[in-house]
């Protein structure tokens, strides 16, 4: 099969104007070393005029392609037709809430040629920003708002970046070992980092940052700041993907998630799926084993590929000198209906495809059962839909006729 680039950069916009910059800023610092690549930008939604906005500022990029769909293809179907106009030998679906590594194509491009029994490489997953850890002196318990101010701009605190702390949506309830992970939104300048103390259980309460400590003043209702420098030597990177697995549960989840990117995310490893969100493999492959199910629309489409390049004995290899910095359900929100529907439905359909009917029908019983304990109707719209799609092969889609 003769390519006219190395790579094609898949690349799915949907609404994506506020991610435009950062993320083509980071091609242009972006090493080649002689790799030739085009990047298709695939438009599945321009309500805010985002492919306009692309095109007066990057429409200049020689590499660059435009692919309109006319509609919302999803994650699978924007792809697809992503791929369809690819002229590169190997292909890499990137999500468009990203930033890439100086190293990120070289690494990805390198890597494969080396390995040729390898059918998909993973990147290193980043959070979007580095973190510092505040960490907390006291007897009893601290109560403080969930809210806090990084320098005058409000954040909200997320569950995923906290220990050893009971998380509720309007406060976090902290002991002696608690520590919450804090991003860095403004980089390694000094930053002000203000709290505000709910309730004080304990005595001589403190809060400690780079080495400064603030102490609390022993009555609720009361602001503390810390003003953090030696941001550079304190910093750290947070892992958001070192590759996918599925556990017993048959729920995907992203391997060191949360976890500080030390030593053993630093080599190359051999994992079970990969993350959509940076990944490579070789046209033919990826034509050979059916490209992307559009059933799956978003979610559990890249566990599904993942499956059939294994059936076609290649392997899945984690590749940590790609590295790729990602904000995260940049174009949807975790817990949002619309996700309770797509994983709900997706789950169903990789088990029906994958496994056996059996594992079918009882995770469909189990997880109606559970949607409708918890009053979750977006969950049981998926595992209805799962059923019209999977066993009577009509997509009725649920989900949208409730949004009619």
């Amino acid at each position: 099969m003769s390519s006219k680039y190395n790579v094609s950069v898949i690349i799915i916009n949907y609404n994506g104007k506020r991610f435009i910059d950062q993320l083509f800023r980071s091609f242009m610092k972006m090493r080649t070393d002689g790799i030739t690549y085009e990047i298709i930008v695939v438009n599945n939604g321009n309500e805010d005029h985002s492919i306009e906005y692309l095109k007066e500022h990057y429409g200049g990029m020689k590499q660059l392609k435009i692919v309109e769909t006319g509609e919302n293809k999803g994650y699978a179907g924007g792809n697809n037709a992503g791929a369809d106009q690819a002229e590169g030998e190997y292909l890499i679906f990137l999500n468009n809430d990203t930033a890439v590594d100086e190293n990120w194509l070289v690494s990805l491009y390198r890597s494969m040629k080396e390995m040729p029994a390898c059918g998909i490489l993973n990147s290193k997953l980043l959070f979007f920003y580095d973190y510092v850890t505040v960490r907390f002196e006291t007897t009893n318990k601290v109560v403080l708002s969930s809210k806090i101010r990084i320098n005058q701009v409000e954040y909200q605190i997320d569950a995923k970046f906290c220990k050893n702390l009971v998380y509720e949506s309007d406060k976090l309830s902290c002991f002696f070992d608690s520590e919450i992970a804090v991003p860095l939104r403004n980089g390694v300048v000094s930053s002000q980092i203000e709290f505000f103390c709910m309730e004080d259980q304990g005595k001589q309460s403190s809060l400690v940052c780079c080495n400064r400590r603030a102490k609390l003043k022993n009555h609720a209702w009361s602001s503390i700041s810390l003003i953090c420098k030696d941001l550079a030597l304190n910093k750290y990177s947070l892992i958001q993907n070192a590759g996918s697995d599925i556990n017993e549960y048959y729920n995907g989840y992203d391997i060191g998630m949360g976890e500080r990117d030390a030593k053993k995310y630093q080599q190359k490893y051999e994992i079970t799926c990969s993350c959509g969100a940076s990944m490579m493999i070789s046209k033919e492959d990826f034509i050979k084993c059916g490209r992307f199910d559009e059933k799956f629309f978003m979610y559990y489409e890249d566990v599904d590929l993942s499956f059939r390049v294994r059936k076609m004995g290649k392997k899945i290899m984690f590749c940590p000198e790609s590295v790729v910095r990602h904000i995260h359900t940049g174009s949807s929100v975790e817990w949002s209906p619309f996700f309770c529907y797509q994983v709900s439905r997706n789950k169903l359909l990789f088990l029906l495809k994958h496994m056996s009917w059996t594992k079918f029908i009882y995770w469909f019983l189990r997880q109606s059962a559970a949607s409708i304990r918890h009053r979750n109707k977006y969950q049981l719209m998926g595992c209805m839909d799962a059923v019209q799609v999977g066993l009577l092969g009509k997509d009725i889609k649920f989900y949208d006729k409730q949004k009619k």
